[in-house]
């Protein structure tokens, strides 16, 4: 019987080195990554990051998606929670708004609210204009003036609205509540810029006529809570979050 030839010999792998440099050159490109992400933290950059975040959240929603309502009668991380911004924006406006409604005996008549989208300041109707009237009352720019200072420094849009009840004014000025409410926006906006010193870029005007009401308009009492001149401070939107970083960024 004859032996079986031995099996050849495989050849050598001479390209097993290749394995080793592959994960050499896989570990150094981690290591430069890890280098150059800790060599750009530039403190003046997150400097400028923190404060677009904290403006453009300086306003915002309480707690939960109902809102709330208070009427003036009554005298971790690199920001706090946002939460926590939003109550106390909402309680410092209350506040000192409060106190000017006390002290000069227009209790019930300056109301805020919140909802998912902004702060509104209420100003009643017969606080501001006569019925039928686009001319503000003696005394009504004392008010506006005091909720400009307390606007003062906000970077939110601001919305200036005029509401009706469903009255027709029957006016040669104002033929429709259309007109009307419009008027009472636009010179509610006048005061708060050419004497408030309110940034103009940041505030427009919107009227609404009899669309918007607040109580029913079957009753006194309901038309008259219709009857008003809204304020409204517009929280941040994404695309104006985004905006504020990619300035932070390009700072």
């Amino acid at each position: 019987m004859s032996k079986r030839a031995p099996e050849p010999e495989k050849p050598e792998n001479h390209e097993r080195w290749i394995v080793s440099y592959a994960d050499m050159v896989t570990l150094l490109f981690a290591l430069f990554v890890v280098l150059y992400a800790t060599s750009d933290a530039n403190p003046q950059k997150l400097q400028s990051v923190r404060v677009s975040i904290e403006q453009a959240f300086s306003i915002g929603v309480l707690q939960g998606s109902n809102g709330s309502s208070a009427v003036l009668n009554q005298g971790g991380g690199l920001t706090p929670s946002l939460n926590e911004i939003r109550s106390n924006t909402f309680q410092g406006l209350n506040d000192t708004l409060s106190e000017f409604a006390a002290a000069n005996g227009l209790e019930g008549k300056i109301q805020l609210r919140s909802d998912a989208t902004s702060i509104t300041i209420s100003l009643a109707d017969n606080l501001l204009f006569d019925p039928g009237s686009a001319d503000l009352r003696p005394g009504s720019v004392d008010v506006l003036l005091q909720v400009a200072d307390a606007l003062k420094g906000l970077p939110n849009q601001l919305r200036i609205e005029g509401h009706t009840d469903d009255i027709p004014p029957n006016s040669r000025d104002y033929p429709t509540n259309w007109e009307l409410s419009t008027a009472r926006a636009t010179r509610v906006l006048r005061v708060l810029v050419e004497q408030g010193g309110l940034d103009p870029a940041k505030l427009y005007a919107a009227g609404y006529a009899d669309t918007r009401p607040l109580a029913s308009n079957a009753t006194p009492e309901g038309r008259a809570l219709n009857r008003r001149a809204d304020i409204v401070i517009l929280y941040p939107t994404i695309e104006d979050l985004q905006k504020a970083l990619s300035g932070a960024q390009r700072r």
